[in-house]
């Protein structure tokens, strides 16, 4: 009996590949036909390059980190707050009958007459209408206005390169998914083909048993092995059209045509030995972000020591007074104000946030450094990995080469009577796996590439440049 392990090639593994190609969440908007293809013969084919482009226009998790960054531009503004004058208007109209109030009133309206003072305890209902003009100008504050401001600076920036970051995540995911469909649609011309020759082996056996050349055995074990290439190839074209699903959900495609790669099972050439450089890791997004976060909280620990430090504001006020005229003139007034204040003990309250301020900048600072050092690490392994598939890929080229020729070998021995059916389907059954192998060299190969773009490595040229 034919092991299913000998029928042909790992399929499970382009689930896996596919479902990690696929990044959560919605879309802006649903992309035409024509942003990821071409229609032809009632098939979407589509192009690489423009898929990826979709995807980055239409993904809406890549359209929120947009707005992150304008929220985080919109915060960096508001810093300038403790620079800036701040300046207000309020109307306000009061009718009491209250002893105090009513004084008071007269007093600023500069009608208090001392001789009327025989009533005052009765003075009835008293209408007031205040305008006041106010700016308050901010002078010194310890340093929490200038470091508060660099803090919403530099975390804005951090928000530009993780958006940046989403770009570029988005793009890796968008080739693994396009690289799926590629995957999916070769291991279904390797299934295809297996099964055409599996039918040829029926026929050829059905033959020589009607001939009496071989027993009714070999017949059956044939007509297994063709079934069993049929079911698979039901698994492979069900896995095509999940990818041409993935395709579709990633740009937001609603169409009811199958989906095919337009380079179609296009081959892919090794090339020499790769040099890996980690050099570009310090240009990744998410490394510059991290950065920038570690500077905004060592500027928030300078924040928290300005709390600690004596605070000194400017006010001037212009105030209008009426007694029976809304928003009247009757007497104004003027107040210039200089305030200095210091928090010289606040129930730790200071001293502890100083103090939770600066470890959390130390903690940014630590969690940069080992970023920048796990991101090297990742742009050696992406390297490594590319270098490991490339040798794979060199490899089951030569292997598809020798199974092609030890098939061809022992099926014209098993048409001469000097093999058996089961030697005859071992060795379709290690061609079909070498066949499957080679695609799946051909998409590791490509995937890497992009993996390693996204890590950060290049690849050395001969002239010693990174590219």
């Amino acid at each position: 009996m034919i092991s299913r392990d000998k029928l042909g090639i790992g399929i499970p593994a382009v689930g896996l590949i596919l479902a990690a190609g696929i990044l959560s969440g919605g879309f802006a908007h649903a992309a035409t036909l024509d942003e990821i293809g071409d229609v032809r013969a009632d098939t979407l084919r589509v192009d690489r390059t423009r898929f990826v482009t979709a995807a980055l226009a239409h993904n809406e998790m890549l359209s929120a980190s947009a707005e992150m960054v304008e929220a985080a531009d919109g915060r960096a503004l508001a810093g300038w707050q403790g620079f800036l004058p701040r300046a207000s208007v309020g109307a306000y109209k009061f009718n009491s009958d209250d002893a105090l109030n009513a004084l008071g009133f007269s007093l600023n309206q500069r009608v208090f007459n001392p001789a009327g003072m025989a009533g005052a305890n009765t003075p009835g209902e008293v209408e007031h209408n205040v305008l006041q003009f106010k700016i308050q100008q901010p002078v010194f504050n310890g340093g929490m206005a200038l470091y508060g401001r660099k803090a919403a600076t530099a975390m804005a920036r951090s928000a530009e390169q993780d958006h940046r970051r989403a770009e570029d995540t988005i793009r890796l995911h968008a080739v693994q998914a396009y690289e799926g469909l590629v995957l999916a649609m070769a291991y279904e011309s390797v299934m295809r083909a297996a099964l055409e020759s599996a039918e040829g082996h029926v026929r050829q056996a059905r033959s020589m048993f009607d001939n009496d050349m071989v027993t009714e055995a070999d017949l059956l074990q044939a007509r297994v092995h063709r079934d069993a290439l049929r079911q698979r190839l039901i698994e492979v074209r069900n896995m095509c059209a999940v990818a041409g699903e993935h395709i579709k959900l990633l740009a937001a495609v609603e169409t009811g045509l199958p989906l095919a790669p337009a380079e179609g099972g296009q081959v892919v050439d090794a090339g020499p030995a790769l040099e890996i450089s980690t050099r570009g890791v310090r240009e990744r997004a998410d490394i510059a972000a991290s950065a920038e976060q570690a500077k905004a909280a060592d500027h928030m620990s300078k924040v928290a020591r300005g709390a600690l430090l004596p605070h000194l504001n400017l006010g001037v006020e212009k105030t209008y007074f009426s007694g029976d005229t809304y928003l009247g003139d009757d007497a104004d007034s003027w107040t210039l104000g200089i305030y200095a204040t210091w928090d010289i003990f606040s129930g730790f309250g200071n001293i502890g946030g100083l103090k939770a301020a600066r470890a959390e900048s130390r903690a940014a600072d630590y969690v940069s450094r080992f970023k920048l050092r796990q991101a090297r690490a990742e742009a050696t392994q992406s390297g490594l990995e590319l270098e490991a598939a490339r040798e794979k890929l060199l490899v089951a080229s030569d292997a598809v080469e020798a199974a092609r020729e030890g098939l061809r070998i022992v099926e014209n021995m098993y048409r001469e009577g000097l093999a058996s059916m089961v030697d005859l389907l071992d060795v379709q059954a290690a061609a079909t796996m070498a066949e499957g192998n080679l695609v799946q060299a051909r998409h590791d190969y490509r995937i890497g590439l992009a993996r390693l773009e996204y890590s950060g490595g290049r690849l050395v040229m001969a002239d010693g440049s990174d590219h």
